[in-house]
């Protein structure tokens, strides 16, 4: 059981820290209405990750039944696992290869309004990890109100990276945009890399908790 709820925070931090979701955030603030664009991207981001998980929580079964599902869960751990390792390999062979430039999609978000904002925050969770997420929090045996508990804690810790601009345009005062615009330099920049960090922990230890199990 604690393995299972060590890999259930560790996807929870890496959902947190993932720069695809995390650069359209800071963006959004650097774009005019940014304050409200951010808040309408996190609350569909916030919704999406928590319709999911509290429903895992309430629907899917834990204990005995989960357990014995566990021989398939550590296979697809495997699958993704070596899926991860294949992507990350990927892009440091890109990386490699050609300089970092920001995506056209990442230029767009300057002319998205509030209603796409929010359908993008809908979008862009990470569903593979929230996959493994759900799966491992069946395999906690956690129960009712402690199954819910268990998801709501984790979607506040997963959507702690896409209200950080808020927090950040409320503090700064006159000196939030400039922050936000060095900040969205960087994020761009060295997003391959974060990514390639982060992926390649997930990737070793779904593959070595998957290979222990099957």
């Amino acid at each position: 059981m604690t393995g299972h709820a060590l890999t259930f925070a560790l996807v929870g931090l890496v959902v947190m820290v993932w720069p695809w979701s995390l650069v359209p955030a800071f963006l959004l603030a650097a774009t005019d209405r940014g304050p409200v664009k951010v808040a309408a991207y996190a609350a569909g981001y916030v919704l999406a990750l928590a319709v999911v998980m509290i429903l895992a929580a309430t629907l899917l079964p834990p204990g005995p039944r989960a357990k014995s599902t566990g021989h398939l869960v550590a296979w697809v751990e495997l699958v993704v696992g070596f899926l991860l390792a294949l992507f990350v390999l990927v892009l440091w062979i890109r990386r490699r290869r050609h300089e970092p430039t920001t995506p056209k999609w990442l230029s767009a978000l300057d002319r998205v309004g509030v209603v796409a904002a929010f359908l993008l925050g809908l979008w862009v969770p990470n569903y593979a990890l929230v996959t493994v997420a759900v799966a491992e929090l069946t395999l906690l045996e956690l129960h009712g109100p402690e199954a819910v508990g268990a998801a709501v804690l984790w979607v506040l810790v997963a959507t702690l990276g896409v209200v950080a601009p808020l927090v950040v345009l409320a503090m700064a005062g006159a000196k939030a945009e400039a922050m936000q615009r060095s900040w969205r330099e960087w994020l761009v920049k060295h997003s391959s890399t974060i990514i390639s960090v982060v992926l390649g922990t997930v990737s070793v230890v779904l593959i070595v908790k998957g290979g222990m199990s099957v």
